[in-house]
């Protein structure tokens, strides 16, 4: 990192702060993605994180990696986000779907595809039902492929921790999604299964 152009950044030169920024953008969008499974909420989470980080830069003092200190930022932004549409009654839970998590595919997809994109889509579902602190392990270590020792630092916590909410979360998004596929309704049963009327 430029620590010249973290300066002027620091003391409020926007064009700085552009520059010191632009690497890093990336990250907060697949930060906010994965936290909200939502196009829409991972823009507005993003812009958030971007304000938070141009407002507080003047007070970071390098104990982490600007990139630890910009992705802890995002994730808080995510959090406060996820609360919210907890506490709002008028959001339905049954959410991501019907938010638009994924843009519209116009394009016919074979049913491979349309496969893939429910399991992900369920696995996103099952991933925001996680304990804050799971989620945040799991996002961090298996899906933006940090290191646990980088994790660790990020989230302020032993590598040990890291890896044992790793464990929890993996092991509680099996019992989520095994539940889910015992409560759903069976398909359509073949007219050679039916069984005739007596």
């Amino acid at each position: 990192m430029d620590e010249l152009l973290l300066r002027r950044a620091q003391n409020g030169d926007p064009d700085a702060f552009g520059q010191l920024m632009e690497p890093l953008e990336q990250l907060v969008w697949r930060v906010c993605w994965h936290y909200t499974g939502n196009r829409e909420a991972a823009e507005d989470c993003g812009q958030e994180a971007m304000i938070r980080v141009w407002r507080n830069l003047a007070n970071y003092r390098g104990e982490c990696a600007l990139e630890s200190w910009v992705y802890r930022i995002a994730a808080n932004c995510c959090m406060d986000w996820l609360r919210k549409k907890k506490r709002d009654k008028s959001v339905s839970m049954e959410p991501l779907r019907e938010q638009g998590f994924d843009p519209a595919d116009t394009s016919p997809g074979t049913e491979e595809q349309v496969a893939a994109k429910d399991e992900r889509q369920r696995l996103r579902e099952a991933i925001a039902q996680l304990p804050d602190d799971q989620r945040e392990a799991l996002i961090l270590t298996q899906l933006e492929k940090i290191p646990y020792e980088e994790a660790a630092q990020s989230l302020g916590i032993s590598e040990g921790t890291v890896k044992s909410r790793v464990n929890r979360a993996k092991a509680r998004l099996k019992e989520i999604l095994s539940e889910e596929r015992e409560l759903s309704p069976p398909g359509n049963v073949k007219k050679d299964e039916r069984r005739p009327r007596s």
